[in-house]
């Protein structure tokens, strides 16, 4: 069991999802909290919040960022 979790930690980043990161990162860095999905929106490009959403839990299941439960602007780098 414990050897399946690992396998899933940090696996690799497809181009994209590597950008979404360090947009995330670099956000928290400069401005001390995360971006909303509208601030991800404008930063990716995007024209839709759906799409922001899918690349946030694309990194939440590879296991790059968190995010709080219920609260705005609650992702964080792991």
């Amino acid at each position: 069991m414990q050897q399946a979790l690992k396998k899933r930690d940090r696996q690799g980043l497809t181009p994209k999802q590597k950008k979404v990161y360090d947009i995330i990162k670099a956000f928290i860095k400069q401005n001390g909290v995360s971006p909303s999905y509208e601030e991800l929106k404008q930063l990716m490009g995007s024209k839709s919040k759906s799409h922001v959403h899918s690349f946030v839990h694309q990194l939440i299941n590879r296991g790059w960022i968190g995010r709080g439960n219920g609260r705005n602007r609650s992702i964080f780098i792991l």
